[in-house]
């Protein structure tokens, strides 16, 4: 036993003291932190539109490799294409006719355009402008879902006959 146990009991009480307060702000801070709980894992859907699209239909991918020329209004309405990313080939002509081009990327983003006609290398929208699509520029065109289109009124279709 040492000769003078004072020294050893102040430095004893003074170690305590630091893990007592070492402990209480441990404790403060785990409070402040908010509870982590499990939650089963989910698919989040995420898009720009409220259109769901089914998965199986076909799409193609791809970057815009040079701007048409404008049409009689100065408007440019066509460009050409470079399909990109895996499985995709450049597509068959006239069979992307009413399919969905949206842009991705670009000063278009977001905006949305049916094809009025396409060749294997070109697209050309219906009904829009594309000024401001630049090389670069990627898109992606999708095949309409005829379940997810709008029925047709029998009313309107009866006075069209």
């Amino acid at each position: 036993m040492p000769s003078n146990p004072v020294p050893t009991l102040l430095c004893s009480t003074a170690l305590l003291a630091g893990l007592v307060c070492f402990a209480a702000a441990s404790s403060d801070a785990l409070a402040a932190r908010p509870a982590v709980t499990a939650t089963p894992a989910r698919f989040v859907r995420t898009g720009h539109d409220n259109i769901v699209v089914n998965p199986a239909l076909r799409r193609l991918t791809g970057v815009v490799t040079a701007v048409g020329k404008p049409d009689a209004r100065g408007h440019v309405v066509s460009f050409e294409l470079a399909p990109l990313g895996p499985g995709m080939t450049a597509p068959e002509p006239k069979a992307m006719v009413g399919w969905r081009l949206t842009i991705l990327a670009g000063k278009r983003f977001g905006s949305a355009y049916e094809i009025a006609r396409n060749t294997a290398s070109e697209v050309t929208v219906k009904d829009g402008e594309l000024d401001g699509i630049a090389v670069k520029d990627v898109f992606v065109i999708e095949e309409p879902d005829a379940a997810a289109a709008p029925a047709a009124d029998p009313a309107a279709a009866a006075s069209a006959s």
